[in-house]
């Protein structure tokens, strides 16, 4: 069987260095590291999360940004026809939406 108790040294926390510590138990080092692996996935899931928004905030402003010049070139283009403004608008539309529909599905089907 054993001892119980080892002298505490390197390799453990420092207010128990030189003192009699208790082993620890198969299970105990079980449940240990089961915790460390639950908080290591948990930190992952976190830091995932975070690059996931950057990566969607920046795809935001960027998608903003070519929504402005796509409707500024239009109106320059069509320089006060109707029937060519009309035209643009459908086209400046679509690509609002599909500008949009594309940040919504940011991630999907990537695991993101």
């Amino acid at each position: 069987m054993g001892n119980d108790l080892v002298l505490g040294g390197y390799g453990q926390p420092e207010e128990r260095r030189g003192w009699l510590a208790p082993k620890q138990s198969a299970v105990q080092r079980e449940y240990q590291q089961r915790e460390e692996r639950a908080a290591a996935e948990l930190m992952f899931q976190a830091k995932k999360q975070e690059a996931t928004a950057a990566l969607r905030m920046r795809l935001t402003e960027t998608a903003m940004h070519d929504v402005a010049d796509v409707v500024s070139l239009a109106r320059q283009l069509a320089a006060g026809d109707p029937f060519l403004a009309q035209e643009l608008g459908a086209l400046v539309g679509e690509f609002n939406r599909q500008t949009a529909r594309d940040i919504r599905g940011f991630g999907n089907g990537l695991g993101l």
